[in-house]
């Protein structure tokens, strides 16, 4: 194991990794949220209503010569490599080489990664700057230079700016003085961070001045309960065995060990990392007593769990529960990235999702057509992504992007066609148009998919 674990061999595997992810990629259907980021990219704006902007940044930048689909998705390439390469460093730097090898493992085998480097979300810029803040931090508390605290604070700022989960890692730092550095709250230091983190984030600050704060009370209202709820387990009983899923259920259970352990409390450079991965968890643990919490909110704990998990196998010379660690987290990944292998049909079928919209999109091609309308933000997404030109939502839906970019539409002066996922809305649709005719009820069929069927209508006055 230990001439295995070196950095030349890991650089190897990274390579082969990326490599493999992006062949991948460029053979997996477009997924109808990564449609919606792309079309971000076109209407590059300083924030968004459902998130922050850094995902369309990015996707503009890896799309300035071609819009393919393995294009847009290396973006997740460059950002989780550069979350591993952060992960790496910071280990290095936290403790020893051993230990930055042992981690960088750990996360770029998580189940996490595999599916980010595979779907374009908010997700992949937040854990690159999210890696890189944690580096410059770690510099900053152990070195105490204003430099690496300006630059910590910046990077936290753009992780904000990926994604609003990103302000965790501030309070994870904030844990972390108080336990270990409380000298630090009568610096300036810690100020210049939060400091230039906002001037980094201000975009959105600003966007959401002109907007009503409508993102943040959109993303408020969406992570957090009404208050009528009653506190219940059910959601935090999914939340933790997702957890087992997506950072490995070796890894995983290791952590939940060391959580335990004087050790990791003790040691103040094994305490910076753990104190944001166990206070992201805790945070997510708490909010799901009272509302579903998605797997993919808590997964940025991962990234410094992997700096703690690797740093007790390191220490404690753990390579066999390293390897069935790593053997399982590839396993699971596997079964993700090839489902039907796995007998994963149907409904149990992680693909689903992907599977349809450009199915769709060469039919209504073949139909007679003005303009094309449906009902809602992912699909129009993928359709226009697919079709080549603008896809409307005529109906009232979830609020999103298309309110601002669809406002001077006329829809009554403009006949076309519609598609919709079930029939539910034909009297909505008869307030616009006059004419609402049912075309066909288009059903797509694929071996080893659930079988989707559309509505088409051709809308007219």
């Amino acid at each position: 194991m230990q001439t295995l674990l070196s950095r030349q061999n890991v650089l190897i595997i990274a390579i082969l990794f990326a490599l493999f992810s992006a062949t991948y990629n460029a053979f997996l259907p477009f997924f109808e949220d990564e449609a919606y980021y792309w079309l971000w990219s076109h209407h590059l704006e300083l924030s968004y209503y459902d998130h922050p902007p850094m995902v369309a940044y990015f996707i503009k930048i890896f799309t300035l010569f071609g819009d393919s689909v393995w294009q847009i998705r290396l973006v997740n390439i460059f950002c989780f490599l550069g979350g591993g390469f952060f992960i790496f460093k910071t280990a290095l730097y936290l403790f020893d080489e051993k230990t930055a090898l042992y981690a960088f493992l750990i996360f770029i085998f998580s189940p996490a990664v595999t599916m980010g480097f595979t779907i374009t979300t908010p997700d992949s810029p937040l854990i690159v700057f999210w890696g890189a803040s944690l580096y410059f931090a770690a510099k900053a508390f152990f070195e105490e230079k204003t430099k690496y605290f300006i630059i910590a604070g910046a990077l936290g700022g753009a992780a904000l700016l990926s994604k609003y989960t990103g302000v965790l890692l501030f309070a994870g730092y904030f844990i972390f003085i108080l336990t270990y550095k409380p000298k630090l709250f009568l610096s300036v230091k810690p100020y210049l961070a939060i400091l230039f983190g906002l001037i980094v984030f201000s975009p959105v600050i600003i966007w959401n001045v002109q907007n009503d704060f409508s993102s943040f009370l959109f993303q408020y209202y969406h992570g957090t309960s009404t208050g009528n709820e009653s506190i219940g387990f059910m959601h935090d009983l999914e939340l933790f065995g997702g957890a087992f899923g997506i950072f490995g259920p070796v890894f995983f259970t290791l952590l939940l060990y060391i959580f335990t352990q004087k050790e990791a409390y003790k040691n103040d450079r094994l305490f910076f990392v753990l104190s944001i991965t166990l206070f992201t968890i805790v945070f997510f643990l708490y909010k799901g007593l009272y509302k579903k919490m998605e797997l993919n909110w808590v997964a940025p704990a991962f990234a410094s769990a992997s700096i703690v998990v690797g740093y007790f196998i390191a220490k404690y010379d753990m390579k066999k529960t390293f390897i069935w660690g790593i053997a399982l987290s590839i396993l699971i990944g596997s079964v993700v990235r090839f489902p039907l292998l796995f007998g994963l049909e149907g409904a149990r079928n992680p693909h689903n999702r992907l599977f349809g919209q450009e199915e769709l999109a060469k039919h209504i091609q073949d139909i007679p057509n003005e303009n094309v309308y449906t009902d809602y933000l992912t699909m129009a997404s993928a359709l226009t992504y697919y079709l080549k030109k603008d896809v409307y939502i005529p109906i009232e839906t979830r609020k999103s992007q298309f309110d601002e970019w669809q406002k001077d539409y006329n829809f009554t002066s403009k006949s076309g066609i519609y598609v919709g996922r079930d029939g539910h809305h034909l009297n909505e649709l008869k307030t616009i148009w006059k004419n609402t005719a049912l075309i066909e009820e288009y059903t797509i069929k694929k071996q080893g998919f659930k079988d989707k069927t559309y509505y088409i209508y051709r809308v007219s006055n």
